[in-house]
Formats: C-alpha cells, sequence, structure tokens
C-alpha cells in the first residue's frame, strides 16, 4: 500500500514540466495553460512558474524563475519586463541575458521570430521534435510527454546503448540524443528557432579576455553573492553536503544566511554514516554552529512514488530515487536545495595530456565521458563536434565538452529527475560567472589545488576550511607546503613514503 494519498500522486506526476506547441494537452484542470502568441501554446504544471509579458507586438515568456544578481530584489516579472525593453530582434538578445542565474527557459518572440533557449547549462532541460513543418513543433522539459503527444516510438539501437550505461549514477545520453530518433535535446549554448526547428549555437560569440586569478576572484564573488542574496529572498534554501569542493564552496557562500539554511547530508543504500561523504560534513557543520542533519535514503522507496518517477523523466537514474523520496519526505516542503552544480566546467575536468584539443576525435570524447564507443555513441559525438569545431573560440573545446555534454546533460537529468520532490538552485550556472572562472589560467583551475576554489572559498568563509576536501587538508602548513609544490611542478616527483613522512613531521611542528 503506498503512503501517499491520491491528490499527493497527481500532483507528483510530471511536477514542474511543461509543453510547449501548437495547442493545450491533457485534461487535468490545474495545470496552467496559457497562450504565448496567435500560435504558440504553453501547458504546464501548476508548480512550475511562469510569467508572460507582451508589449508592441513582442513577447517573453519565462518558464522557471531567473535571478539577477545586480539586483537581488528584482521579481521574475522585473527581470523580464527590463528584458523585453532590450528586446530588439533575438539575434542581438543573448547578450543581455548572460548576468542571470537560475533555472530557467525564455520563449522569445521579437515580432519576427520566435526562439526558444535556456539558462547557462541548460539546467531547465527542453527537448523538441526535430525536422518537424513549421507550425508542428513540440517543445518540452522531457521527451516522454512529447512522445506521449505526438506518437513517437522509442528508438530501439538509442535504447539498447543508452541502456548498457544506464546503471551508472553519472550516466548521460551522448550529443543532443534522446531515447526517441525523432526528438532532440537542447545542448546548453544553443537556441531553436520555432519557425525553422533548427537549433543554432549562439555561445561562444568571442575570445575570452584572460585575467588574473586575484581579479576574477573579486568579480566571481560579486556575482556568486548577489545571487546567492537574490535566492534567499525568494526561497527558504537547503544545502546538501559532502566532502566535495562544490558543496564546500556552496556552504562558504551561505555565510550571511547560514543560521537560515536547512543542512543534510544523504546517505544512500550503498553507503553508512562513516564514509567521508557523510562523516566530513557531520565533523564540520557543528564546528560553524550549525545544525547537521542525515536524510536516510535506506529505507525502501514506495512502489507508487517510484512508478510516477520513472514516468516523469524516461531512463531516470534508479540511483536517485531514494534520493528524491527522502527529499520529499524528509525536508522542508517549500525548500530549494543549493547545488554546487556544473564547477567541473572550471576545473578542467577533461584533458588529453596534449597542447592543442583542436584535433580531438570522437572516440576520444567518449573515452573522456567514459561512453562505450558503438557507432550510436561516436555519431552523436561527431555531430557535436561539427557543431563546436571553430566555433570555440579560445574556450578549450575540452571545457566546453565539459559544459555542454558531462556537466550540462547530467545535471539536468538529475535536477529534473528531483523536480517531483524540490525544485533546485546551482549559483555557478550563470553565464557570466562560469566565463569570469574560464578566464583564469588553467594553472589555477587544475588539480591537485584547485587555487580558484580554495581562494573563493577563503575569502567567502575560511573557517570552512577547517575539515579537509575529499580527505585533503586545504589549510594550514602542510596545504601551503603542498599547493607550493604542486604550482612549482614538484609534487609529483615526491614519492610517496617522503610525503607521508613529511605530513607526520608538520603536524608534529604545527
Amino acid at each position: 500500500m503506498t503512503r501517499y494519498d491520491r491528490p499527493t500522486l497527481q500532483r507528483l506526476s510530471f511536477r514542474r514540466q511543461f509543453i510547449l506547441g501548437s495547442h493545450f494537452v491533457g485534461e487535468d484542470a490545474s495545470w496552467q495553460r496559457i497562450a504565448i502568441d496567435a500560435t504558440l501554446r504553453l501547458t504546464a504544471h501548476p508548480d512550475l512558474e511562469v510569467c508572460n509579458i507582451a508589449k508592441l507586438g513582442k513577447s517573453i515568456s519565462l518558464l522557471g524563475y531567473i535571478l539577477d544578481p545586480a539586483h537581488p530584489a528584482a521579481s521574475n516579472a522585473d527581470i523580464v519586463a527590463e528584458l523585453l525593453d532590450r528586446l530588439h530582434t533575438c539575434e542581438d538578445f543573448f547578450e543581455h541575458t548572460a548576468r542571470f542565474g537560475g533555472r530557467w527557459v525564455l520563449v522569445v518572440n521579437d515580432g519576427v521570430r520566435t526562439v526558444v533557449f535556456g539558462d547557462a547549462a541548460g539546467l531547465r532541460q527542453v527537448v523538441y521534435t526535430a525536422e518537424s513543418a513549421p507550425g508542428q513543433i513540440w517543445c518540452a522539459s522531457q521527451p516522454g510527454l512529447v512522445a506521449e503527444i505526438v506518437g513517437l516510438p522509442i528508438d530501439g539501437e538509442a535504447m539498447a546503448v543508452l541502456q548498457t550505461d544506464a546503471h551508472r549514477s553519472d550516466y548521460w545520453p551522448p550529443g543532443d540524443t534522446t531515447p526517441y530518433a525523432g526528438i532532440k535535446r537542447l545542448l546548453p549554448n544553443h537556441y531553436l528557432d520555432l519557425g525553422t526547428g533548427r537549433p543554432r549555437r549562439f555561445w561562444p560569440d568571442s575570445d575570452l579576455p584572460a585575467m588574473p586569478l586575484r581579479a576574477a576572484v573579486t568579480k566571481s564573488l560579486e556575482i556568486l553573492c548577489g545571487l546567492m542574496e537574490s535566492a534567499q529572498r525568494r526561497f527558504a534554501l537547503m544545502l546538501p553536503m559532502t566532502a566535495g569542493w562544490d558543496s564546500r564552496l556552496m556552504l562558504a557562500a551561505t555565510r550571511s544566511m547560514a543560521q537560515e539554511i536547512f543542512f543534510f547530508t544523504a546517505v544512500f543504500p550503498n553507503r553508512s554514516e562513516s564514509s567521508e561523504d557523510v562523516a566530513t560534513p557531520s565533523r564540520l557543520l557543528p564546528k560553524l554552529g550549525l545544525k547537521h542533519r542525515i536524510l536516510d535514503c535506506r529505507t525502501g522507496v514506495d512502489d507508487e512514488f517510484a512508478k510516477i518517477y520513472r514516468r516523469n523523466v524516461i531512463m531516470a537514474h534508479e540511483q536517485y530515487c531514494p534520493f528524491a523520496q527522502a527529499l520529499l519526505d524528509q525536508t522542508p516542503s517549500k525548500g530549494v536545495c543549493i547545488k554546487g552544480d556544473v564547477g567541473e566546467i572550471a576545473r578542467c575536468n577533461f584533458r588529453l595530456g596534449r597542447s592543442s584539443d583542436g584535433d580531438v576525435t570522437a572516440h576520444e570524447l567518449a573515452m573522456l565521458g567514459g561512453r562505450p564507443t558503438h557507432p550510436f555513441v561516436i555519431n552523436a559525438f561527431e555531430g557535436w563536434l561539427s557543431g563546436a569545431r571553430g566555433h570555440s573560440y579560445n574556450v578549450p573545446l575540452l571545457d566546453l565538452f565539459c559544459w555542454e555534454q558531462d556537466a550540462g546533460r547530467l545535471h539536468e537529468m538529475i535536477e529534473a529527475e528531483c523536480d517531483i520532490a524540490r525544485d533546485s538552485f546551482a549559483p555557478l550556472n550563470c553565464r557570466s560567472l562560469l566565463t569570469t572562472m574560464l578566464s583564469v589560467p588553467e594553472r589555477y583551475r587544475q588539480r591537485p589545488t584547485f587555487d580558484l576554489f580554495r581562494m573563493l572559498i577563503e575569502r567567502l568563509w575560511p573557517d570552512t576550511l577547517a575539515e579537509p576536501i575529499n580527505g585533503v587538508l586545504e589549510a594550514g602548513t602542510e596545504a601551503a607546503i603542498r599547493r607550493t609544490l604542486a604550482n612549482l611542478g614538484l609534487l609529483q616527483l615526491v614519492p610517496g613514503p617522503v610525503k607521508r613522512t613529511a605530513k607526520k613531521l608538520i603536524r608534529l611542528i604545527s
């Protein structure tokens, strides 16, 4: 017997999702129905924020929420109205959205054509029917919704290949693929022209200027703090903690509001409370005078909840189903999760050990992304390469790959899966913030020291470095010596036994 009543289960079905096309769909009277313009109709779940403003034959529709770090008090309507005043043509419009954070999709009509595009990393997912005739294009928040409307079958080859990876917690479909041959994913840094049905890249649009580390830290902090304040004004915030870099940076960014945050760590079925990702925040948060909660995801998943979870997002990660249910059952009902998502974009996540990545192959991308070298995967990555190569300016191609594939596609899936329980806020999901971080020389963004991230944390809340990050202490004499050796390129030359002896000596004299 399910633990949820019928109205609750109905509310969870396709929660925070949308469908955009030529007519309204579905019979659920609780869903929002909004005429975007003369030909477009939006059907949206009642828990998805929607703002539609039109003036003088032009219109902008916002799906989700949008945050302005320069004006933290600005509402969705304030920001959409400002953008509408700036709208001349769609082609020159994208630059005006670079400073905004949040998790959003914009439908923009400049009086001549209508385009759809999303936030920096595409964390509010958009899929669309490929090769459709004008006026017959459908967009939605996930492919299963479109497939049910249009009657598209699952692609057997795609499903067979994707299912080989589906057991992995870091699984994501390659390129712009979905399990349906006639449905594509709109990738980050692209817009969809609803007149032609074709996606087009709009970023990168120029070289990134080189930026000294300290200047980039100052600018990044200004944006990050503005986004945090904006989110604090809108939402009751929660922060899932692990032992990693991203959650530590997010913790440091909450310093001015920490007493209001619901801090928690999820214990998954394959973990225990003694694991590093659980034990580290359990020690750290009390040191900072903060309460740490444990979300137990080991109690078993309700059958009815699991059915809706799997239907809401086709090929959803099974590992996150217990987490989604724990979010629903064990966290504040109005809570929004702060996530450190997409930080890997700025950490040189993929490198091939050579100075140029201009000759990267689809097989190498498959290897870097942990994907099988099946023709379906290789074709998907070759398609991505053909659209990215020659259009990345001085943005490293492998950083763009991380942005639009690994980080973008993985996190947008996980965010969509968790929409059944709580919405999320990723402060790093902001184009101006990500481009600022990417403008820093690579040596400050690389492992093992990640100087850019460490300096951000030190400037925000240095006490959050009191516990190790991923098992490595980032504060004190030992950490300073390790960073010095790393920056001189000498750390890898120190034998393991010498490192261990040096650690003991340093701890004795510190």
